[in-house]
């Protein structure tokens, strides 16, 4: 929303049940354009009911108080591109319509496809034309419908059909306005949460599609010790063909944006972080456009790169090895340059393990029973070895050579290259250093 080409918007957010991360992360945006409420969490019969109605009550609760003269949505699992609010107000604006909507990427077990197709009350009856976030519709003549908050059919398709069915103009534009993630409608929790994170592990050493990370999720619990073999032996050979030393580009550099020379390099993006056009990605992994073990030095010249980014990878080195790579860091920058870096912030942790330690996003993909079973993981699990707090995080960028350290809220800065980068509620210590 923060990228739209259309600025004169509201913003209201609901959370169904959402946890004081997501008030946290939405305070650090700072726009008066931006509202929050956190609604109880509604409990569900089955995952069927949960998929089709899940968001209703926050829909509905969002629709009673909104006041704009044009109404669209966005699901916390999709993304606007930033033509989305201009390119459907001009088509309902300009084209005598009350109802539009527009073409998405969306991601399926078969890869990505574009979705969207044109008006047709009659096939409309049948099967959902759109997706939920590429959709825009007059809320002065029709802001007094609602979602069904109960039912197994898809609650946004429901809404489409009653718009259709009180006379709305529809129209279309076959330009792409959003992307619409996967979602997983009928699959059971896993019933251990172990087989869960170690797919989510092999996914982001870069070796593992959606579809074999849900067999995988799904197959450990019902198949037994063999697919929980083959997962590791399959994680097993990918980490070692990796060779640690040899910090050499995987292939040639992206090439800059015609007449922009800033060279901008995202440290420890994985496979599931890396950062788009303009960036260049860097890990220890294949598949990245800089391949390279930071523990060994960063492979750039010096005084060569203009901005350095990092989220939740400083905590993966140990205290001296995290000198060293702030040394190689200011070695590599250009005068002016800065580094970023997003990480754990320990104060938080410690705070969350003597008050409510369950009240964090990533605790609800773990069975933890006990606050010390949350501390623990923290400071051991994922390859973690140290865990930052402001004062040590400014000291080792001191050491490494810089002088001009500012702490930074989350997605704020003030180089407008970094801003809103961060992915994770958990990167609470941002600090920025300045080669000077």
């Amino acid at each position: 929303m923060l990228r739209q080409t259309y600025a004169n918007w509201e913003m209201l957010i609901r959370g169904d049940g959402a946890g004081r991360d997501t008030e946290f992360v939405i305070d650090s945006f700072n726009d008066p354009r931006i509202t929050y409420k956190r609604l109880p969490r509604r409990l569900y019969g089955s995952p069927q009911e949960q998929w089709a109605v899940g968001s209703t009550d926050a829909l509905n609760d969002a629709l009673d108080a909104a006041k704009g003269d044009y109404l669209a949505h966005l699901d916390d699992d999709d993304e606007l591109l930033p033509i989305h609010l201009e390119t459907l107000m001009q088509l309902l604006r300009n084209g005598n319509f009350d109802f539009v909507w527009a073409r998405a990427h969306r991601e399926t077990d078969r890869g990505w496809v574009i979705f969207g197709e044109p008006p047709d009350v009659t096939q409309l009856q049948q099967r959902n034309l759109m997706v939920h976030c590429a959709v825009m519709y007059d809320r002065r003549k029709f802001g007094d419908l609602r979602y069904d908050t109960e039912g197994t059919e898809p609650a946004d398709w429901r809404m489409w059909k009653k718009i259709a069915a009180a006379g709305a103009r529809l129209g279309f534009s076959d330009q792409i306005v959003a992307v619409h993630y996967a979602e997983t409608p009928h699959k059971q929790r896993p019933q251990l949460k172990f087989p869960h994170a170690l797919a989510n592990l092999i996914q982001e050493r870069g070796g593992l599609s959606r579809v074999a990370r849900t067999a995988l999720q799904r197959g450990v619990t019902r198949e037994g010790p063999r697919t929980l073999l083959r997962a590791l032996r399959h994680l097993s050979g990918m980490l070692r063909s990796h060779s640690l030393g040899a910090n050499a580009p995987t292939r040639e550099w992206p090439s800059a944006r015609p007449g922009d020379d800033t060279v901008k390099v995202n440290v420890g993006s994985g496979v599931q972080h890396r950062l788009g056009p303009g960036w260049k990605n860097l890990d220890i992994l294949h598949g990245a456009d800089i391949r390279a073990d930071v523990r060994k030095g960063l492979p750039l010249d010096d005084a060569s790169v203009d901005f350095i980014y990092s989220e939740h990878f400083v905590e993966h080195l140990s205290l001296e090895e995290g000198k060293v790579y702030f040394g190689e860091c200011h070695r590599v920058l250009r005068r002016g340059g800065v580094v970023r870096t997003a990480t754990i912030d320990l104060p938080y942790v410690l705070e969350r393990y003597a008050q409510d330690w369950s009240d964090q996003t990533w605790v609800r993909d773990y069975d933890f029973e006990t606050a010390s079973e949350m501390l623990n993981a923290t400071f051991s699990l994922w390859g973690h070895k140290f865990i930052y707090d402001e004062e040590t995080l400014k000291r080792s960028l001191a050491t490494g050579g810089f002088q001009v350290i500012e702490r930074c809220h989350l997605g704020r800065s003030r180089h407008a290259e970094l801003v809103n980068l961060e992915t994770r509620p958990e990167s609470r210590l941002i600090l920025e250093g300045v080669k000077i």
